[in-house]
């Protein structure tokens, strides 16, 4: 029920690839030529050559009809604000990650998500009907405070639903990869921005009245000692499954409730991921994980609109490798147990590497003339959709660690917290695509030294969580936390040593060592 929702819900995250499209520039004065072949030209000089030299430009036709034409944002200040409108939205998510986290472990996932998914699809319909740029930008702020309600608090709200087997899959068949197909299929019925932004905003809008059918989250509501509104949303699932409740192994969890004389009422903030050394290991590590991908992603995803050929059949292309190879991870993860989280992780990280360095020397290495531009630009294209792939492939284990190294109580505040980081990462993303304006391998440089970066952190600090039940992410007592052990073997040694009765996680690869 929830699955299909979220990969349109992520509609707003892939817009700013076809709002901030930039149309090919070509002048019509007879007696006006390029100082040198226009492909061996950067955007920046091409806009130098006909500001100082054409009186009359001419507008190539353009596969989609973006904002950049309607505004006239083609050259110089005007082509850097257009990059502005993507960095707006971003510091939009970035505002949303602070907030909605701790609205979504103070109030509920459910109305948190509801009141954040309403208002995005409300200003992302405003947003097509945006007389200037600036009141468009506006809009996008705050369609980027929802797009944070979704990847941290309705994201949470979903995972804690459903078992740790059936993590991967959620992710492996209901992802960008096919959010990316449908948003491109809407644009290219729509060709232009306003009605694309208004369509895909209202493809939404089918979650709301799911929301308003199912309820709270029942591990929300155990933290908050509510055990009777635990258990009537847990019949409330039970009865939407089709399946009889059984009230049986409950009975434990209940009686320990009644000790408790009132509810938790404590109000938790993002000092709470640092006030022991586990909590705040598990924040750093992956806080620092989620930075590096935003970065790399966001900034080869939107520089995938500056590159040559088919424009739509790229995006096409590029949602469909990506939804394959997610596919490929779910028989991974199912398959062979010791494919785990820091697999998951490393081994698309070095392949995204290698992807990304071929790019950058295709783009460096000199051509003759412009009649094998042409093959070098499919080569570029290929591997280009290639390492995006990858790139999505590692956010799948971004969020995955994060949502099985939280314990329930902080789980939207450290989502939020590692949300907040990658959205500063991603502010960075639309100056990277600006830059290969300047010099096309430029963006490519950039990523292939963070990923590095990355799998560095990944390799030697990055703990496994694989299976790891959520339920037992909530210990009586904090304890030491070995940074060796893998989350699921420190969580058996935690619940052991308090006395919690419960069962276990199931063992990770490596538990014997």
């Amino acid at each position: 029920m929830f699955a299909p929702e979220k990969s349109i819900l992520e509609f707003p995250k892939k817009f700013q690839i076809f709002y901030n499209f930039n149309p090919s520039l070509s002048c019509q004065d007879p007696n006006f030529h390029f100082s040198k072949p226009k492909c061996k030209l950067s955007k920046v000089e091409i806009c130098s050559e006909l500001t100082a030299n054409c009186s009359k430009w001419l507008i190539e036709p353009a596969p989609f009809r973006s904002m950049v034409q309607d505004f006239h944002m083609y050259c110089g200040s005007a082509a850097y604000d257009s990059a502005w409108v993507a960095t707006i939205q971003f510091i939009g998510v970035l505002f949303g990650a602070i907030t909605y986290g701790h609205l979504g472990d103070h109030f509920g996932r459910k109305p948190v998500s509801f009141v954040g998914i309403f208002i995005g699809i409300t200003f992302g319909v405003a947003s097509g009907f945006a007389p200037t740029w600036q009141v468009f930008a506006a809009f996008r702020f705050i369609v980027g405070t929802s797009i944070a309600s979704i990847l941290i608090v309705f994201y949470a709200y979903i995972l804690e639903f459903i078992e740790p087997e059936q993590r991967v899959f959620l992710r492996s068949f209901f992802n960008w990869g096919y959010a990316r197909l449908v948003f491109t299929l809407a644009c290219f019925i729509c060709g232009y921005w306003r009605s694309a932004a208004i369509v895909t905003s209202l493809l939404s809008l089918p979650i709301l009245p799911v929301l308003l059918v199912l309820p709270e989250s029942p591990k929300w509501y155990a933290t908050k000692k509510r055990f009777r509104e635990m258990k009537n949303a847990e019949k409330r699932v039970a009865w939407l499954s089709g399946i009889p409740y059984d009230p049986d192994e409950k009975i434990l969890e209940e009686e320990s409730g009644k000790s408790e004389a009132k509810q938790d009422t404590k109000i938790y903030t993002m000092r709470d991921l640092f006030t022991s050394w586990p909590i705040a290991y598990r924040t750093i590590v992956v806080g620092s994980l989620w930075f590096s991908t935003s970065l790399s992603a966001f900034g080869s995803d939107l520089n995938s609109g500056n590159l040559a050929g088919n424009f739509y059949l790229s995006q096409f292309v590029s949602g469909g490798v990506t939804a394959f190879a997610k596919i490929f991870v779910f028989l991974l993860d199912t398959y062979v147990p010791s494919f785990d989280r820091r697999r998951l992780h490393q081994y698309p990280q070095i392949a995204m590497i290698i992807c990304y360095a071929a790019i950058m020397a295709l783009m460096i290495l000199p051509e003759s003339d412009c009649n094998s531009q042409g093959s070098r630009d499919l080569a570029i294209i290929i591997i280009n959709i290639i390492g995006v792939s990858f790139i999505e492939i590692t956010w799948d284990a971004c969020y995955l660690v994060a949502v099985e190294c939280f314990p329930t109580k902080i789980r939207t505040i450290g989502i939020g917290t590692c949300s907040l980081l990658a959205r500063t990462g991603a502010l960075l993303a639309p100056q990277m695509a600006y830059l290969s304006d300047i010099y096309r391998p430029i963006p490519y440089a950039i990523v292939c030294s963070i990923g590095i970066f990355s799998l560095l952190i990944s390799c030697f600090f990055l703990p496994d969580t694989k299976g790891v039940d959520l339920a037992a992410l909530d210990p009586t007592v904090e304890l030491d936390y070995n940074r060796r052990k893998s989350v699921t073997e420190n969580i058996g040694i935690q619940r052991r040593l308090t006395g919690a009765v419960a069962a276990v996680p199931r063992a990770t690869i490596g538990e014997d060592a």
